[in-house]
């Protein structure tokens, strides 16, 4: 199969569209929109396929490629355009196809990485920094109205729960079924319900 392009990304997504339950957005991605979502999905295409090309084969044989390019779609026409509508329908098909959910209005950096991501939920409004590797069954999201932001390079493990206006600090590590309600320092290593640091290495330069 062919690079990802403008012209095939369009066809390619009106296929997934009219495979699915959700309306199809009422115009194509134009090649601004195109160009600037590409610009970021392809570090996050790097962290599964260590290729210079964007193959669409390639974001078929990993679906979670193809809930994240619907999110950098969702977010890019939310943030840009303010068209709530038609970043809602992406958003959805996304989810549809990946089996997680991120919410358009989601802030997330370069580098994501998902592995499996079934059943996981990124809430409206949480922010994740560069290079985050998460797994299934997570949850970011609500506490008291507030969201969690996430440094650089944090992975979250299986079945953890992150609630509320808590900062995980770069390099952290939220371990498997976690419910993490409180801040933790770089490099900090957080298990349990409640959350609590296991271990926090101080970073010396």
């Amino acid at each position: 199969m062919p690079e990802l392009s403008l012209n095939n990304f369009n066809k390619e997504v009106s296929s997934w569209f009219g495979k699915s339950i959700i309306p199809a957005p009422s115009t194509d991605l134009d090649k601004k929109d195109f160009g600037q979502v590409m610009d970021v999905f392809s570090t996050d295409y790097k962290r599964y396929f260590q290729t210079e090309e964007i193959l669409i084969e390639n974001i078929l044989r990993r679906l979670e490629l193809c809930g994240i390019l619907m999110y950098r779609v969702a977010n890019r026409l939310f943030l840009e355009h303010g068209d709530e509508q038609n970043a809602e329908r992406y958003s959805n098909l996304g989810r549809f196809i990946a089996g997680f959910e991120i919410y358009y209005s989601a802030s997330i950096g370069e580098g994501l990485k998902i592995n499996h991501g079934l059943g996981s939920v990124i809430g409206a409004r949480c922010r994740i920094g560069n290079n985050a590797l998460l797994h299934q069954g997570i949850t970011l999201g609500d506490r008291k109205g507030q969201r969690p932001v996430l440094g650089d390079s944090v992975t979250v493990y299986a079945g953890a729960k992150i609630l509320g206006g808590i900062h995980i600090g770069d390099h952290s590590i939220i371990g498997a079924n976690c419910v993490c309600m409180t801040d933790a320092p770089p490099h900090s290593v957080v298990v349990g319900i409640p959350g609590k640091i296991l271990k926090h290495e101080q970073q010396t330069t």
